[in-house]
């Protein structure tokens, strides 16, 4: 961080004109109402142009109670001032302030009612920069002066009451934004940031954010607060065809590479996407949102999202960057997307991702055990590779203008292949070991599922009553192949020698399928009633056939029945859920009863069968207060199949596991209190957050540890565990009208849980505490310096009963600083530091490193649509990957391999091409230079 103060600080000094200090300015204010009613007149824009030329200095609106003040006008020259407000005449008066009298108070405003519409009276010039136009606010784009090169986000930002965060995602005045309109029609699936991260700025006429009518709706007792929002983009012409997307390359030392392209094309109401990608440097091919939003996912649907580092999993398909180690990533796909003439929407796409992945991790555990401590290193080796195809589409059609129906099928078929060497120590705390072990491991194995979602609902021409139909289905198999071959010796109580040669074959099939009906029925404007039926069918069979080494064939082939099962288990949830919805000014109530069915039969080849059934009655509630928000709510939790497989799992012998088919279910009870709002006056938000679990038969795994310090566990069902976490934010920023923006925030985060173990017989509850306060800030001088930086603290602590376990106590530090510069024009320099310290490392493990990444980007070409970037990752030579675990009665220290220093020289093209410019100046609508 020092490095990036040092050179920022010489920056600023060449920006005096961005100093936070600024000259004495003048200021216009005064108090808007209604000349018939004399009430207030809130939100009416009041815009400041100089009288000469019509140039537009500054605006602002007014609050709840009229008020308004103009800041920041100059002296000494003249100025009009223009305040417009649907359906009231137009008011405008020329002045001049001075430095005696800088500010300008005009008093009570009674503004006149019109019934000429606002366009008919104004000039071109004075078009208001913000418009109220009924439940909708208007934006002017010609009044936000963007660059040329600028895109609808960028556009966006200089909005007032709009921000738009690191990902993308947009809010207006607190309110999130949920969809993206051209034109009045839907842009790539309605995905906000397909339009705002793509379109070109200089193309808008207006900007328009309203709530969505179609929300509102379905929900009339939805808080004002909850209602997201839409946003209309009106063009200067239309776009109706075009073409957008980038491709880039890059070679580097030590045989790194990267590559890709991801390209959009679309007519009217059909697009294409096509992706392609290769990399060996950790990280996806493209950004998880790139490819949720420009790549598809969003328009044909999400079943499942994993995150891992900076790598992400959509659909069950590595994007790369999951997983440890260092890794190489390849993949690819296209999604197509249309509008029929009769409304249909289809979606079709292809999917495919490749991840050969090389771990190195050394693993240092410490077990309290009274007098004693138990010290575990493992060192592991890894060769990973996996292939995986996904399908899928989906299909949305609107039956008429009060009934939608929609069907989303998935297909996912997967193979894999894992080379394993772990090396595995145990000593006791005076030094002295008690057994080592060396466990090579090869498994092959394959996934295939197929799975789907569909959707009926119904809206009636009374308001709020809905009917709904939503069912899925999935069936997947998994069939897995794991070999190992173990030699372990044991030194206590006795010495001795033990070896493993074995195959572990198993094979899983699952079903599932569940369908929800749902019908709301509003008895009153303030009183309404949802009944809810749920069904569902689950079945699972697993098959585990255990085979030992036969030498005399090379084959395995002596069947251990004692590691051996065939189990098979399956059953019915049905569920009834009957609610009230009541609605009194900004409280709503909704107290609700769920009844739940569980019958299960589990079947397996020892014993007789086990049949459980479980009848419980869920009560829940939800209030709602203007931004607070508080829920509490039961659930039920099934064991998975690991914990309930009757055989042991022994393919690590110095770590065994059991499981136990009589598990009973856990029932959990949260609750959730959610505090959110949004000053718009002070662009100031306040975000709460507290969440807690109590839970009812939990599954915890009971744990011993013999003399020659082989760990077993097995499932057992405990109470007396639960848990608090809570988090609160506030964040404020500050935009100029000169185009410098500064934004603040601090959050504190913070967890309690209580948690039963079980070692040895003896039985104590453990209590582990987490505080995690972290600042932010970030200034913007024109886009033309960036500077952004967060500090993160994070204390664990954990706490026994029993005096058998000791206590722990770490404090980890975080510390992230980004910097952009572009000067001169069209050259880009930046850098980013990220800085680490863990207190009380094990002897041998670094307790701080640093990672630093610089780079310059070269823009030329037309619209600066070519880029060179030249990058070096990890400038200090320091990066490590090494994390700090507290659980149960162990702390446990992880170091990974990680990638270290690099230089690459990458090139970038961003294809944008858009409406009838596109179409016109060239054949070569791809490349245009």
């Amino acid at each position: 961080m020092k490095l990036l103060l040092i050179f920022t600080l010489p920056l600023l000094m060449l920006y005096p004109e961005h100093s936070f200090s600024q000259s004495h300015k003048g200021a216009l204010k005064g108090i808007l109402l209604d000349a018939e009613t004399k009430e207030a007149l809130p939100y009416a824009a009041v815009a400041v142009y100089t009288a000469s030329d019509t140039a537009m200095v500054t605006f602002r609106m007014s609050d709840e109670k009229g008020v308004f003040r103009v800041p920041g006008l100059p002296t000494g020259r003249e100025l009009r001032a223009v305040i417009t407000m649907m359906s009231f005449k137009v008011y405008r008066k020329d002045f001049i302030l001075s430095a005696d009298q800088p500010v300008l108070d005009l008093g009570d405003l009674k503004m006149e009612p019109s019934s000429e519409l606002l366009s008919e009276v104004l000039v071109v010039a004075e078009t208001p920069p913000v418009l109220v136009r009924n439940d909708t606010l208007e934006f002017n784009a010609s009044s936000f002066k963007a660059l040329p090169t600028a895109l609808v986000e960028d556009l966006l930002k200089k909005l007032p009451g709009v921000t738009v965060d690191a990902a993308g995602n947009i809010s207006v005045n607190g309110k999130t934004v949920h969809k993206i309109l051209v034109d009045g029609k839907e842009f790539f699936g309605s995905d906000p940031t397909i339009a705002s991260r793509n379109l070109p700025a200089d193309v808008i006429e207006k900007v328009q954010v309203m709530n969505d009518p179609e929300v509102v709706r379905r929900d009339p007792y939805l808080p004002e607060n909850e209602i997201p929002q839409v946003v209309n983009l009106t063009f200067k012409k239309g776009v109706k065809k075009g073409l957008f997307g980038k491709v880039y390359g890059g070679i580097g030392t030590d045989n790194r590479y990267e590559g890709g392209g991801l390209i959009n094309t679309f007519r009217d109401t059909t697009q294409l996407s096509l992706l392609g990608y290769s990399n060996n440097l950790n990280r996806p091919g493209f950004g998880m949102g790139d490819m949720r939003k420009i790549g598809g996912f969003d328009r044909s649907g999400t079943n499942s999202v994993a995150m891992s580092g900076s790598g992400y999993e959509l659909n069950g398909v590595s994007f790369g960057g999951m997983g440890e180690g260092v890794q190489q990533s390849s993949g690819g796909g296209a999604n197509f997307n249309t509008v029929t003439k009769n409304g249909i929407k289809l979606n079709l796409q292809y999917f495919y991702g490749g991840i050969d992945e090389e771990v190195r991790q050394h693993v240092d555990a410490r077990q309290s055990l009274g007098r004693d401590t138990l010290i575990t290193r493992r060192t592991r080796d890894q060769n990973i590779r996996s292939h995986k195809h996904q399908i899928g589409g989906k299909l949305e059609w609107k039956l008429d203008s009060l009934t939608d129906f929609y069907f989303r099928p998935s297909i996912l078929l997967g193979q894999s292949t894992a080379r394993q060497k772990e090396l595995t120590n145990t000593y006791r705390n005076t030094g002295r070991m008690i057994n080592e072990g060396d466990n090579n491991e090869r498994s092959e194995g394959g996934t295939d599922s197929f799975a789907g979602t569909y959707s009926l609902s119904r809206l009636f021409a009374k308001k709020g009553r809905v009917f709904s139909l939503f069912g899925t289905y999935d069936y997947g198999t998994t069939l897995q192949d794991k070999y190992n071959l173990a030699l372990n010796r044991f030194f206590e109580p006795q010495p001795q020698t033990a070896e493993l040669n074995q195959l572990r074959n198993e094979g899983r099939d699952n079903l599932g399928v569940r369908n929800t009906l749902a019908y709301i029925e509003p008895f009153s404007k303030d009183l309404g009633a949802v009944i809810r039926l749920n069904s569902h069918y689950f079945k699972e069979d697993n098959a585990v056939s255990t085979y030992a080494y036969n030498p005399e064939n090379n084959d395995y082939d002596v069947l251990l029945d004692d590691f051996s099962t065939l189990f098979d288990r399956k059953g019915w949830r049905n569920y009834v859920t009957t609610g009230l919805n009541w609605k009194k000014g900004k409280l709503t109530v909704e107290p609700a009863v769920e009844f739940m069915s569980l019958n299960i039969k589990t079947a397996f080849r020892e014993g007789k069968p086990i049949l459980q059934d479980y009848l419980y009655a869920f009560p829940s509630l939800r209030v709602r207060w203007k931004e607070l928000n508080l829920s509490y709510s039961s659930a039920l939790r099934e064991p998975g199949a690991a914990d309930i497989q009757p055989v042991v799992d022994n393919s690590n012998p110095l770590f065994i596991r059991y499981g136990d088919p009589a598990l009973a279910p856990t029932v959990s009870h949260t609750f959730n209190l959610n505090f959110y709002k949004y000053d718009f006056n002070k662009s100031l938000n306040y975000n709460l957050f507290a969440y807690g679990s109590i839970n009812r038969d939990d599954i915890t795994r009971e744990r011993t540890i013999g003399s020659d310090g082989v760990q077993t566990s097995r499932p057992v069902n405990t109470d007396g565990n639960w848990q608090v976490n809570g988090m609160a934010r506030v964040s404020k920023e500050f935009k100029h009208d000169s185009g410098r923006r500064f934004s603040l925030g601090a959050s504190a985060g913070g967890g309690y849980r209580k948690m039963l173990i079980i070692l040895n017989g003896v039985r104590s509850y453990g209590q582990i505490v987490n505080f995690n306060p972290s600042v932010n800030a970030g200034i913007n001088l024109n886009d033309k310096l960036e500077f952004y930086q967060t500090l993160r603290l994070s204390t664990n602590r954990s706490r026994y009963e029993e005096d058998v376990f000791d206590s722990y106590n770490t404090l980890f530090r975080a510390a992230t600083s980004r910097l952009v510069l572009r000067v001169p024009k069209r050259v880009v320099w930046e850098a980013y530091l990220e800085q680490w310290h863990t207190s009380d490392a094990v002897p041998g493990l670094q307790d701080s490193y640093s990672r630093l990444t610089a780079a310059v980007t070269f823009l030329f070409l037309k619209d600066d649509r070519a880029q060179l970037k030249l990058s070096v990752f990890d400038l200090l030579d320091q990066n490590i990957s090494a994390n700090r675990f507290i659980r149960e009665n162990m702390i446990e220290d992880v170091r990974t391999t990680a990638l270290t220093r690099y230089g690459m020289i990458t090139f970038i093209y961003d294809i944008r091409n858009f409406g009838s410019k596109a179409r016109s100046e060239s054949r070569n609508t791809l490349f245009r230079f």
